[in-house]
């Protein structure tokens, strides 16, 4: 029964990666490389780093009075640009991204990264499926303790 289950959640793994691969959204891949697939008591979760929200929303300007995170964000930039292989001033990109948030985000985010994968309608397959064994087993149970019971 988990497999349906697990299998559901390394198929929506793999499209996330394929659709930010495909969408030239992953330089370094450390984002799409923390996707994991997780068990758990109930079933499984599906995590990653905090930077999977970025890939499907982007990025907002920085409110004021906000700490400066460790990397800061224009080490970041230089290091996507590295990847990348573009010869920009990360400061500049950094501080354009500080003030007006990323291109994604100006455009009204959602890349279809993350939403389009995680739709609904494959969900309910799932869902379908694993109720479809829940009650195979169920009726085969009832079935071997009314025949037991004579």
């Amino acid at each position: 029964m988990d497999q349906h289950l697990q299998d559901y959640f390394n198929a929506i793994r793999q499209q996330i990666i394929d659709s930010a691969i495909q969408k030239g959204m992953s330089a370094t891949g450390k984002t799409l490389a923390s996707l994991e697939v997780i068990p758990t008591e109930n079933g499984y979760e599906l995590q990653a780093n905090s930077n999977i929200y970025f890939m499907e929303h982007g990025r907002g300007p920085t409110h004021s009075g906000a700490t400066g995170g460790n990397p800061d964000l224009a080490e970041i930039i230089e290091d996507w640009l590295q990847a990348k292989g573009l010869n920009i001033n990360p400061y500049a990109v950094a501080n354009t991204i500080h003030k007006h948030g990323t291109r994604l985000y100006r455009a009204g985010g959602n890349s279809g990264v993350l939403s389009v994968p995680l739709n609904l309608d494959t969900l309910d397959d799932v869902f379908d499926k694993i109720a479809s064994q829940y009650a195979d087993q169920a009726s085969a149970e009832i079935f071997d303790q009314l025949i037991n019971f004579k």
